[in-house]
């Protein structure tokens, strides 16, 4: 996922349907390749994306993480 996240970051938010992260993060890669010929102007837009797709897959990340833990102390509570 991590290089869809650095290469394609657009397809990440497409994958997971969460459609406004899909068309801000859209509009920031064809920001970067219209823009990357002006003094690398494209690589800002390029990095913004990229950093929104990993903030939201850490984001999701955690969340997935603090259910598994979360279960976890149910479950051993219901049993003890």
């Amino acid at each position: 996922m991590f290089l869809v996240i650095i290469f394609l970051s657009p397809v990440y938010f497409l994958v997971r349907k969460r459609w406004f992260g899909f068309v801000l993060n859209a509009i920031l890669y064809i920001l970067a390749w219209m823009t990357i010929m002006f003094f690398g102007i494209g690589v800002l837009f390029w990095a913004l994306g990229v950093g929104h797709a990993f903030w939201v897959y850490r984001e999701d990340e955690m969340r997935r993480q603090a259910d598994l833990i979360g279960a976890a102390v149910a479950k051993s509570r219901a049993e003890g």
